[in-house]
């Protein structure tokens, strides 16, 4: 699969998740197999102005290359800025969400309001790729809400207006992550387009991630909260793609993949952000052990790496 000029080496991506796919996590999902990473969704006008909260989350390496930095703005102007400043810090591509359910976001026009001014929205394409010299994506819903799918229609606009790849989450805006995806809408836009498009949306396990391309037709899979405390969903589904198997990990791996994430996360954030986001993180690894409710209560009463590396040791064996 080629987005523009870059090239993706098999087709199970990470999804960008807000709060979730920072610098560390996107390492990880590298490491356990991703063949495309995605930022979090910026604003872009934090973004154009270079704010120093959004130049920190909007950091990226070598070794977790290829990797989009993605934003999210109304105003074609100001997302040609942010995605220079995306280019810039070394984004081997810039992704533009049009899909964010956030109330704050629909409220000012952006994400997934959008949806329902496809003119507007094609606009802020042509101006980002007119703006920069790495391919632009763009990530869509089915619609505005069940009763009204534009995702065909915007498609073509984006394809039209120089878009190098396609990622759709296959829910409307208003159902947000309730209920079942219509994998069918993914299909109905594969058939319109001819650039690559990356399905999304139910994905929990590498058979749905491979159930969704055998399916759908669709070129690649954007993996989003299965993949969360389980990396080796990428690994996975690409075996399974290619007609073998991956083996699911021990209790001492799933330990290991924490820890790493947990100290790369101190790293990059500093302690005390990291141990206000070491809960949440740390249970989604955590969510198939037989003492859950003892390993969560301990992890809230850790406080430094030393502490977590206890908690994790007595209960990953």
């Amino acid at each position: 699969m080629k987005l523009g000029t870059l090239a993706i080496p098999h087709p199970f991506t990470l999804a960008p998740m807000e709060e979730h796919t920072s610098f560390p996590f996107r390492v990880l999902a590298r490491q356990h197999g991703a063949s495309l990473v995605v930022a979090e969704r910026l604003d872009a006008a934090d973004v154009a102005t270079r704010d120093k909260r959004a130049l920190k989350l909007l950091h990226t390496a070598p070794h977790e290359q290829p990797c989009a930095g993605q934003i999210s703005g109304a105003d074609p102007a100001v997302c040609a800025e942010a995605a220079r400043v995306v280019e810039e810090q070394g984004f081997a591509a810039v992704d533009l969400n049009f899909e964010c359910p956030i109330r704050r976001l629909l409220a000012r026009g952006e994400g997934g309001a959008l949806m329902a001014q496809p003119e507007l929205l094609a606009a802020i394409v042509a101006a980002v790729v007119r703006a920069v010299s790495i391919p632009v994506t763009v990530k869509l819903r089915s619609g505005p809400d069940d009763a009204t799918m534009t995702a065909a229609d915007i498609a073509q606009r984006v394809e039209q207006a120089g878009a190098a790849g396609i990622s759709l989450h296959a829910r409307s805006v208003q159902r947000a992550y309730a209920g079942g995806a219509d994998w069918a809408v993914i299909s109905a836009v594969k058939a319109a387009v001819s650039i690559p498009l990356l399905g999304g949306g139910g994905i929990r396990t590498a058979a749905d991630a491979v159930r969704m391309l055998r399916e759908t037709g669709c070129d690649g899979v954007a993996i989003g909260r299965g993949c969360l405390g389980e990396p080796w969903i990428f690994k996975q589904a690409r075996a399974l793609h290619q007609g073998s198997s991956a083996a699911a990990p021990t209790p001492a791996e799933r330990g290991r993949a924490l820890l790493a994430l947990a100290e790369a996360e101190w790293r990059f954030y500093g302690p005390h952000l990291a141990l206000r986001r070491l809960p949440r993180v740390a249970c989604y690894f955590a969510k198939n052990l037989s003492d859950f409710a003892g390993f969560r209560d301990a992890v809230q009463k850790a406080k430094d790496l030393a502490g977590l590396k206890q908690v994790v040791s007595g209960h990953f064996r």
